[in-house]
């Protein structure tokens, strides 16, 4: 099968442990997979980065100018894709890496979703962020101690994956909010269905 990774870009490293078919119309199937620990820079989608003003008039503000500022999220990817740019304290520039993740936290049920989902429709008891896997020489124990410290008032902070098993489907296109949904139906439906890996939820579904 032909590897959905763009040419040159790193990623977390995992193993596939299983591929298991789906019981529906299509051909649908999941993959367990082992990741291997990684390092992320995340920014809330709720809020905005602010700016400052210092003493030289210079307003110091992360995000990147997009094309189409109106796309859902683009205010969380342009912050992002400052910071791996240049726009952190040490103006150190970053190769860009992937995926791009979305988590939606359920605040009352403590139950991370993660996702491609852009929709900014918001829910009083969800919370969500974006972030974007920093390179691999910051994955390991001291990574984010030795990575650009981000800039302040910028809302992005630095994280340390220690990954785990996986439950993943993939599928292309731009991912609507119903895509996304039907998708993460598919793959609960599969992991129900599953007489060996069963959902944590005190984990992340991916």
């Amino acid at each position: 099968m032909e590897s959905r990774i763009p040419s040159g870009l790193e990623t977390p490293k995992y193993n596939v442990l299983q591929k298991r078919h789906i019981s529906r119309s299509g051909s649908y199937y999941y993959e367990i997979r082992e990741y291997k620990p990684f390092s992320v820079c995340t920014v809330s989608m709720m809020s905005k980065p602010t700016t400052t003003r210092p003493a030289n008039n210079i307003i110091n503000n992360t995000d990147q100018k997009l094309k189409n500022p109106k796309l859902a999220g683009a205010s969380s990817f342009g912050a992002l894709a400052g910071y791996l740019f240049g726009k952190n304290e040490q103006q150190k520039a970053m190769k860009m890496t992937t995926p791009v993740i979305t988590r939606t936290t359920k605040r009352k049920t403590n139950m991370d979703i993660m996702d491609m989902d852009m929709d900014d429709n918001e829910n009083e008891n969800e919370t969500k962020e974006m972030s974007f896997v920093l390179p691999s020489n910051y994955w390991d124990e001291n990574g984010i101690v030795n990575a650009p410290t981000p800039l302040q008032n910028s809302l992005v902070t630095l994280q340390r994956d220690k990954g785990g098993f996986r439950a993943v489907i993939m599928f292309g296109g731009f991912a609507s909010s119903k895509d996304v949904q039907k998708y993460k139906d598919i793959l609960r439906e599969g992991l129900n269905n599953d007489d060996e890996w069963v959902i944590d939820t005190n984990a992340d579904t991916n």
